[in-house]
């Protein structure tokens, strides 16, 4: 789903949305699955009087990028040692590197392609991040036993900035085929395919989308990838942090997807490049 255009009317920021403001349907739509259908309503409503109003997904969208990134993190150079007299004369021992260990990459006939890379957790830092800020909520849910679903607040997940960049998915099936999405972010390079990731037209993304949603489901713990890819005629960068929520027996049954964008994202590629 693309981005809602907007025109400036006063000093607000008027939307033009056919349905209204999408930032405020996905916080209703949020809520409905969590069973908060009063609240829900309300978002709703507010959605349907954004044009009087002005556009909330805008100044979402510019607060986000008034925002200073985080500040760089130094590294301390390194001294390289010469090599001790006892090792003179010693041949070094060639060690194989095999990037099929760090980078799982997988391509079709039709020039379409992924690479993913399965990041550490930790790296994520804990506060000017989207990703990092939604992790940690995540972790302190969990911590408190209130890793379920109904137990999200939605202030939570906007002060995380993360509204337009974020999926809800249904993995109650045991069967990866039957997975669908509840809410897809607005907000993100990648278009939306019906209500199936099985749906999307390059089976090689599709393939890749149940698998990573049902080990996630499978094992219950959270995932962070870095994906390069490409579909189509347009190379896409990001990072996709997947969170699982459980049901009363502890079943994952809903997932949380989140994206970051990389520099790169959304690039046009031209045929036989």
């Amino acid at each position: 789903m693309p981005t809602p255009s907007v025109a400036p009317v006063g000093t607000e920021i008027a939307c033009v949305a056919d349905e209204g403001c999408s930032y405020l349907r996905a916080l209703s739509t949020i809520e409905h699955i969590a069973g908060f259908e009063h609240t829900a309503r309300c978002y709703a409503a507010a959605a349907s009087r954004c044009r009087e109003q002005g556009c909330w997904a805008a100044r979402k969208r510019d607060a986000r990028a008034a925002v200073e990134p985080p500040a760089p993190i130094p590294f301390k150079a390194v001294h390289r040692m010469s090599l001790p007299p006892a090792f003179a004369g010693h041949e070094a021992v060639t060690v194989q590197f095999n990037r099929s260990n760090l980078v799982d990459i997988v391509s079709d006939c039709s020039g379409n392609y992924i690479e993913r890379r399965c990041i550490d957790l930790g790296t994520l830092p804990a506060r000017g991040d989207s990703l990092g800020s939604l992790y940690q909520y995540w972790s302190d849910l969990r911590a408190a036993g209130a890793c379920r679903f109904s137990n999200i607040d939605t202030v939570q997940l906007a002060r995380s900035g993360i509204i337009g960049k974020l999926h809800i998915v249904d993995v109650r099936s045991s069967d990866p085929q039957d997975f669908r999405f509840e809410l897809f972010g607005y907000d993100v390079s990648i278009g939306r395919y019906y209500e199936s990731p099985r749906a999307h037209p390059v089976s090689i993304w599709a393939d890749g989308l149940m698998r990573d949603y049902n080990t996630v489901r499978l094992t219950a713990a959270p995932r962070l990838h870095r994906i390069r890819c490409r579909l189509g005629d347009t190379s896409h960068h990001y990072t996709r942090l997947i969170l699982p929520f459980l049901d009363k027996r502890g079943r994952v049954t809903r997932l949380l997807v989140a994206i970051r964008e990389e520099a790169g994202d959304n690039i046009k590629v031209q045929a036989g490049h």
